[in-house]
C-alpha cells in the first residue's frame, strides 16, 4: 500500500513514483500486487508508460497525518496491506501542526494497520524537501524524528523500517512546483523505495 499524500498520488499528467517502482518490482521478478481505494491521480489519471501498472494507492492529495489516522482502520480492512509505504508529514508540518501530534498519529496508524494485519511491515519515509526554505527547515527537523519513532515502534513480527527520501533529494531539479516530484524526482524516490524493499522482503 502505498499511503501518503499528493506525493504519493500524483496530478493528472504526472506518473508518481508508484510507476517507476512498479517497473522496478516487476522487471526484477518481483510479483507485486499494489493496494488501496483510489486509482486515479489529482483531477485524472496518471500517465504510466509502464505494462499492466497497478494503479491502486492510498495518496490523498492535500491530505495530512490526522486525516489518514481518521480513514486507515477501514481502508487497510478493504485491502489488507502486507508493506506499506509511509511518505507523510509535509502538509502536517505546511499547516503548522506540531511535531508530536504528527510523530503521534504516525504512530497510531502503525498501531490500527497492525490491528488488521499484525505482520504488516512498514516502510517509514523521511520526507522529501520543498523548495520552501523555512518548511524544509520543519521537514528536516521531523524527519529526524522518524528513526526513533520506527525503533519504538519496531517489533520482530512487524518492523518498522526508515527509509531516506530526503537526502539527495532536490526540489530545484526533482520536482515540477516546489513540492512534487517531476520524473527525476519519481525516478529517484522510486530507487529508494526499491532498495528498501529488496533489503527487507
Amino acid at each position: 500500500m502505498p499511503l501518503g499524500d499528493s506525493i504519493t498520488q500524483g496530478a493528472a499528467g504526472h506518473a508518481s513514483y508508484r510507476c517507476q517502482l512498479w517497473w522496478k518490482l516487476t522487471s526484477s521478478g518481483y510479483r507485486a500486487d499494489f493496494v488501496g481505494t483510489l486509482s486515479t491521480g489529482y483531477l485524472g489519471a496518471n500517465t504510466c508508460s509502464s505494462l499492466w501498472f497497478d494503479r491502486d494507492h492510498e495518496g490523498h492529495w492535500s491530505w495530512r497525518a490526522d486525516q489518514v489516522l481518521a480513514n486507515i482502520s477501514n481502508w487497510a480492512a478493504s485491502t489488507h496491506p502486507d508493506l506499506v509505504l509511509i511518505h507523510l508529514g509535509t502538509n502536517d508540518t505546511y499547516h503548522e501542526q506540531t511535531e508530536d501530534s504528527t510523530v503521534s498519529e504516525l504512530e497510531q496508524i502503525i498501531d490500527r494497520l497492525r490491528v488488521v494485519n499484525p505482520r504488516v511491515k512498514v516502510f517509514l519515509a523521511q520526507v522529501i524537501p520543498t523548495s520552501g526554505a523555512m518548511l524544509s527547515l520543519k521537514l528536516q527537523s521531523l524527519n529526524q524524528r522518524m528513526p526513533s519513532l520506527a525503533a519504538a515502534k519496531s517489533t520482530e513480527a512487524s518492523p518498522v523500517y526508515v527509509v531516506d527520501q530526503w537526502t539527495g533529494f532536490n526540489p530545484a531539479t526533482d520536482t515540477y512546483d516546489g513540492i512534487h516530484p517531476n520524473l527525476l524526482g519519481e525516478e529517484k524516490m522510486a530507487e529508494r523505495w526499491y532498495q528498501a524493499i529488496r533489503e527487507h522482503l
